[in-house]
């Protein structure tokens, strides 16, 4: 299925990476879908195994860059929402390091002033490191929102703690982050 034939719909760029929650990203295109989104998956290479068990065949998923003669895989964004977002993808995209798909479409949609979305998931080790809240500092200035996936707070953000996860992965609400993108 190409990209052309989903015109009329809102683009939605799913940027997917290596953490429990990447578990939730089946509901995550079914909600995109109900909001009246088109939904395109872009996992990072951690994000792989955490997708093998998810039924995504009628979604796009965008994964390696393409080569110089080959069309852009994707219309224009009019959302990124990324979910999770780990530890080395939030440092590399406010630093903009753009070396893979993931990190360029997240470079390129801050660049774009494109509406983005990010629910990070780290543990209080990782977020403890002093790159972490410069890095949220950034992003939140370039203008992303951030939301806890414990909370769906944009105020704060609590580190994972040990444990943690099944409870996290089952409570998340993807309304906490579709809903961070305006009017539907």
């Amino acid at each position: 299925m190409h990209w052309s034939s989903l015109v009329g719909d809102r683009t939605l760029l799913l940027v997917t990476c290596g953490a429990p929650l990447a578990a939730r990203l089946e509901d995550g295109v079914r909600a995109a879908r109900e909001l009246g989104w088109t939904p395109y998956v872009i996992p990072t290479d951690a994000a792989m195994p955490w997708l093998v068990d998810l039924d995504l065949n009628d979604v796009p998923t965008i994964v390696g860059n393409r080569k110089p003669h080959e069309p852009r895989r994707t219309p224009t964004a009019d959302a990124v929402l990324v979910v999770p977002a780990t530890f080395h993808t939030l440092n590399a995209w406010a630093g903009g390091i753009a070396n893979s798909y993931p990190l360029t479409t997240l470079c390129a949609a801050l660049g774009s002033r494109t509406p983005t979305v990010a629910v990070p998931y780290a543990s209080a080790e990782l977020t403890n490191h002093p790159a972490w809240a410069a890095s949220l500092g950034v992003l939140r200035q370039a203008g992303v929102q951030i939301v806890d996936p414990q909370s769906g707070s944009t105020e704060s953000l609590e580190p994972v703690e040990s444990g943690t996860r099944g409870r996290i992965v089952r409570e998340f609400r993807w309304d906490w982050a579709f809903d961070r993108l305006g009017p539907r």
